[in-house]
């Protein structure tokens, strides 16, 4: 009777620490996401201090692709992280088919770009 006392309990410190240090680890990936949208766009500000016209011109004329898409593909993992992180974990219904583990996430990741980079694409035609 003590060890499975003892069993159920050190059971649920690893769960509660487990869910810690998830949660810790979901804060410092949405922090570095941010730092690391925050860089490219400083450096890309800074880009016609470099010598030669290559890149500038390339970021000019491909802007949604240089730009956009990596942005959309990072405000997406934000969001998802965000909601995983506020709400716990992610499910949901779309057409009678239900996402839940590891493949809600993804899906609405999925979502979020494709309405992100059909928005770029909608926006961004000449």
């Amino acid at each position: 009777m003590l060890n499975k006392e003892t069993s159920e309990s050190e059971e649920a410190t690893t769960t509660s620490q487990y869910e810690k240090m998830r949660f810790i680890m979901s804060w410092v990936i949405v922090i570095v996401l941010s730092l690391f949208g925050i860089f490219l766009m400083f450096k890309l500000s800074t880009v016609h201090e470099t010598e030669g016209n290559y890149w500038k011109s390339l970021i000019r004329e491909q802007f949604p692709v240089m730009v956009g898409l990596p942005m959309a593909g990072l405000g997406s993992l934000f969001l998802t992280l965000i909601l995983r992180i506020s709400t716990g974990p992610l499910e949901f219904e779309a057409g009678g088919i239900k996402f839940k583990g590891g493949a809600a996430p993804i899906v609405f990741w999925l979502i979020c770009f494709l309405s992100c980079t059909f928005a770029i694409g909608f926006l961004w035609q000449k």
